[in-house]
């Protein structure tokens, strides 16, 4: 069991007039003024903040710095409900901890089952395979195993590497049996029909031109799948969309540029209303499914690095320089 430090919460409550005439408040938590990283919220509406200086999370009397083993960068954080479990993704290593009342119990990975010990990225599919994007290459924890390279088969049965292996994976995201991995360098990354008797896929290319659509470009920050199955792609030149099942169907594609606050595009997330918010270096873009509106007033910072929506509905907001609640 760890320690915890509690902090003093503390709320700015400002507001902002929307394009729509509503005006959602808003929440500055100004003892949280360093980068954040990543935000999940757990089954008990429980907020949990990744940043560069370690773990915060939310309780009824403030906030908690919580003192890991392991100090640095919380670059990503996954929540998996069935277990109670926080996995959370550092500069140095990755843990897995039980979370127990308000307290967590921690089980740090071993670096030798990881690709990279900078872990980018969690994700986690229906079949309970955990994922995680790292410096360099993807690992794999399923059945108590791990794997770490060599996630291609042809069709000899021989396995080896997919060119994924070789960069940064900053994102992941899966649908219908694709897995898709957007990278520093080799574009989005799509991988599909995995055996599961070797444990690799035996397809898997880069979003490109003739096997996919074009990419709009070669570095993907991040890559989001909504209720509908919509793929949202993000880089360094906007955000581009995919509607169906066919990725080289060059009319199911949907871009956007000006419509954002900037092009440089940091995080992705879906409301509960379906309103989808988009994370930028100059603030933050929200899509109603037919117009779009720019939140770029008042915000700790404009660099938009992480979206979160809790339980009632509220967004959690990570800048580089705080976090803040927008609840409309």
């Amino acid at each position: 069991m760890k320690n915890c430090r509690y902090l003093i919460f503390a709320l700015l409550s400002l507001s902002w007039a929307c394009e729509n005439g509503e005006e959602p408040e808003r929440e500055i938590i100004p003892e949280i003024n360093t980068m954040v990283n990543a935000i999940v919220v757990d089954k008990n509406n429980t907020k949990w903040i990744g940043t560069n200086e370690g773990l915060y999370k939310s309780a009824e009397d403030g906030y908690m710095l919580m003192e890991l083993s392991v100090s640095g960068n919380i670059y990503s954080l996954f929540y998996e409900e069935p277990g109670d479990i926080l996995w959370i993704g550092m500069e140095s290593g990755l843990l897995k901890a039980q979370i127990e009342g308000e307290d967590i119990t921690e089980y740090p990975v071993g670096n030798e089952n990881l690709s990279h010990p900078v872990i980018l990225a969690c994700y986690i599919d229906n079949e309970s395979k955990h994922w995680f994007g790292t410096e360099k290459g993807i690992s794999l924890h399923y059945d108590d195993s791990w794997k770490k390279e060599n996630f291609r088969v042809n069709s000899l049965g021989k396995l080896f590497a997919m060119a994924v292996e070789d960069f940064s994976v900053n994102s992941i995201a899966g649908w219908d049996g694709n897995y898709f991995f957007a990278t520093s360098g080799a574009k989005l990354y799509r991988a599909f029909n995995y055996d599961a008797s070797v444990d690799a896929f035996s397809g898997a290319t880069q979003w490109d031109f003739p096997y996919n659509g074009l990419s709009i470009t070669d570095t993907m920050f991040v890559v989001f799948i909504d209720h509908e199955g919509k793929k949202w792609m993000g880089g360094t030149e906007g955000v581009q969309v995919h509607t169906g099942d066919n990725p080289k169907d060059q009319s199911a594609f949907t871009y956007y540029y000006d419509e954002l606050p900037d092009h440089y595009i940091l995080a992705i997330n879906q409301a509960p209303d379906g309103d989808i918010w988009i994370g930028t270096r100059k603030g933050l873009g929200v899509f109603n499914g037919t117009e779009w509106e720019k939140i770029t007033g008042d915000l700790p910072d404009l660099y938009i690095s992480s979206i979160a929506f809790d339980k009632d509905g509220s967004a959690w907001v990570g800048t580089g320089k705080g976090l803040v609640k927008i609840e409309y």
